[in-house]
């Protein structure tokens, strides 16, 4: 979405509330002159601006960036994903856990035996 359609939503919005420039203006502790230019595309919007507008035009800046208000979904909210995935990472990292001492174990084994192949080579090489 690029600046000039932001402006050109920022100003549908402000006329459906029947907002003046003047008045954005003023709240916005700004020259009318300054606020105008906004609305024309003639400045850039700046992220600090575009949220008092949202906030002064009582929306969002999801609103003003896309034109519309995206659908809010039903479901799970964010903090329920985030305890559900806590809980998986924990089973997993118990998991990885349980496998490093696998690996460990079988690494030591593998070691065992390759002393024990080394002992009996050099008992045969020494009964040649």
């Amino acid at each position: 979405m690029d600046n000039n359609s932001i402006k050109q939503n920022i100003r549908n919005i402000r006329k459906s509330r029947k907002y003046t420039q003047e008045e954005m203006a003023y709240r916005m502790g700004m020259s009318l002159t300054a606020y105008r230019d906004l609305e024309k595309g003639e400045t850039s919007i700046i992220n600090a601006n575009l949220q008092k507008i949202a906030a002064l035009l009582e929306t969002t800046t999801e609103e003003l960036v896309l034109g519309y208000r995206p659908v809010q979904m039903e479901g799970p909210g964010l903090e329920d994903i985030k305890e559900e995935y806590t809980g998986r990472v924990s089973v997993l990292e118990k998991r990885i856990t349980d496998l490093e001492k696998l690996v460990c174990t079988l690494e030591e084994t593998i070691s065992a035996k390759n002393e024990i192949i080394t002992m009996l080579k050099n008992s045969l090489d020494g009964d040649k």
